[in-house]
């Protein structure tokens, strides 16, 4: 009884600093998916690029512990660890486009190094990130989860105080919608707010003749929000320009700002901050770089 008084105390206090560490973020936004392959990450990056694109400031954490690939979408070079410094905190790095970015990723020695960690272990590390990460002044939040309900979800779940809401992230095959499901009943259980759902790869045009076609049948994702009564907040269309904008690490909305993906990006962003309550916008503040580096750019 003693140890597991010890242990609520230090989670106690451990959730008091992840707190303190997101005191100036205006809204923490999880998006997360049942299953791998759906383009959750992509969506992540993109939803938040065209969050920055309206002026908000805005950060990414990446808590995909075994398949981070965030900082390849947003184009930080392995040279740009070399930002991060640890003596008070951690310091996002900041991309080309003005995107704070952590990830688990940014701490290993080499984008092909495996990160084998076990259940425990990966739930400390992520709430001592959260506890770290010097995020300062945010509009916004997005944390990249990994898919599933595993330890990874429900530690983020679980540790951020204060949390906006969850987005959920499917596709129209049958097997997408039925695992997504779990997903979306997990975070009822944890009760953690559901803002709404997005079904990416959810149509293709044509880009000679203009056809549409629904390759993995259609209206499956408006179908299951209307299933567990959940707001859909749109359609991402398959795009080839996707890829190539992410193999760039540029996203889309700045790549290919006209593109039918990059347009429904910016579409369900603004469905996301509807159903947001008001808050006013932050304020950066202006600090020196400190350890004798150069000064950190806002």
């Amino acid at each position: 009884m003693e140890h597991a008084e010890m242990d609520r105390q230090k989670m106690h206090r451990m959730h008091g600093s992840i707190s303190d560490a997101m005191t100036h973020v205006n809204y923490k936004i999880a998006i997360i998916s049942g299953k791998g392959g759906v383009g959750k990450t992509s969506v992540v990056v993109n939803l938040a690029a065209a969050m920055k694109k309206i002026g908000m400031e805005v950060g990414i954490f990446d808590a995909d512990v075994h398949g981070p690939s965030v900082p390849k979408m947003v184009g930080i070079k392995t040279e740009m660890r070399d930002m991060l410094h640890g003596s008070h905190g951690i310091d996002p790095v900041t991309t080309p486009h003005g995107l704070k970015v952590m990830s688990v990723a940014l701490i290993w020695p080499t984008d092909m190094t495996p990160i084998m960690w076990r259940g425990q272990y990966k739930a400390r590390v992520i709430r001592q990130f959260l506890c770290s990460i010097k995020w300062h002044e945010l509009d916004f939040l997005f944390v990249d989860l990994p898919p599933g309900t595993g330890d990874e979800p429900i530690t983020i779940m679980k540790s951020i105080e204060g949390l906006d809401g969850m987005v959920v992230v499917t596709t129209p095959q049958e097997i997408s919608a039925m695992v997504c499901s779990r997903a979306i009943n997990a975070a009822k259980e944890l009760n953690a707010p559901i803002l709404g759902l997005i079904e990416n790869m959810s149509s293709y045009r044509c880009p000679d003749c203009g056809r549409e076609e629904f390759l993995f049948g259609k209206g499956k994702g408006e179908k299951l929000a209307k299933t567990f009564k959940i707001p859909f907040l749109g359609g991402i269309p398959v795009d080839g320009q996707c890829s190539d904008a992410a193999d760039d690490g540029i996203p889309i909305v700045y790549k290919y700002p006209d593109s039918l993906s990059a347009r429904a990006i910016v579409k369900i962003a603004g469905e996301i901050l509807e159903r947001l309550p008001p808050r006013e916008k932050v304020v950066v503040k202006h600090r020196e770089w400190h350890e004798g580096r150069d000064h950190h750019k806002q």
